[in-house]
């Protein structure tokens, strides 16, 4: 009975210890400081852990994010602590909601530009070094550095171009280097009708498979598209491994086709139209005679 005793006394205690420690608000004041700590901690590691990486190390945007990170954590927390303490936050939280959605209205391209530097960083669809096109018939540019409001991009003019990153979340942009450095060169050539198809086809099959330039991933192609008003016509097309000298590499192709085609006798097509005279038809002069 004594032992039986002692024990129920010892679960009292221990019971009633524990009531006091969940009813103390300065425990629970500080769980939710330490709470908030452990949030930003783990915040802070996603976010070195997301944006250092071994070709794009930029110490100055992540200390920027982690503490933003931590603003945004510890600031409520430390409200919420203060709340549970006794403290009459609610005015206060009234107050930095309608003030933060006002700032918001007012700064809204701002925000805009800052959330989407922040998803391009985070989602690494876009990095330093890619060579980008935006829009369908836009400029070919390359990525020199991801701010928080907008993307520096080099043109093949020798430009800096500023870009505002809302800009490059919602337009639509092709990143010929978001897996891989590899991209398609096309040219179109026409030759006549009176061309031997197969000599056309072999010539130009030799032009792409000892192309300086050529890409080892993808096969070289060369399809007759259609038959034209003038001329029968061909697609060639070559993978590289250069994005950005995709107007050389095209230029060189087509002048490796005009000196192929030349020394093969390849005629290419121009436009042509040919008039035909019905000579049983009278002319004009005697037209005006018989009247």
């Amino acid at each position: 009975m004594a032992i039986s005793d002692e024990w129920n006394t010892a679960l009292t205690a221990l019971s009633e210890f524990s009531h006091s420690i969940m009813g103390n608000t300065r425990v629970h004041a500080l769980f939710v400081i330490l709470l908030s700590l452990v949030c930003w901690w783990l915040l802070r590691a996603a976010i070195k852990k997301r944006l250092s990486d071994e070709d794009n190390w930029d110490a100055i945007a992540i200390r920027t994010y982690q503490r933003a990170a931590f603003l945004v954590v510890m600031v409520p927390g430390f409200l919420v602590a203060l709340h549970v303490l006794g403290f009459n936050m609610s005015p206060l939280f009234t107050t930095s909601g309608l003030f933060a959605v006002a700032l918001a209205f007012a700064m809204k391209n701002i925000s805009e530009n800052y959330l989407a530097g922040a998803m391009i960083r985070f989602e690494r669809t876009i990095k330093v070094g890619d060579v980008l096109q935006l829009g369908s018939a836009g400029m070919m540019m390359r990525v020199k550095k991801i701010g928080f409001r907008d993307t520096i991009v080099r043109s093949k003019d020798e430009m800096d171009i500023l870009i505002p990153n809302s800009d490059l979340v919602r337009e639509k942009v092709a990143n010929f280097t978001f897996r891989d450095a590899t991209c398609r060169v096309k040219t179109f050539v026409g030759v006549s009708y009176s061309s031997d198809l197969d000599k056309v086809r072999e010539v130009l099959e030799t032009i792409c498979n000892t192309f300086a330039d050529l890409s080892d991933q993808h096969a070289p192609e060369v399809l007759l598209t259609d038959f034209g008003t003038s001329s029968i016509n061909y697609r060639i097309s070559i993978w590289i491994e250069d994005p950005w000298a995709r107007g050389r590499v095209k230029s060189d192709l087509n002048e490796a086709i005009w000196d192929a085609f030349k020394d093969a006798g390849i005629v290419m097509a121009f436009p042509q139209l040919d008039v035909h005279f019905d000579e049983t038809a009278p002319l004009v002069g005697e037209l005006k005679t018989n009247k």
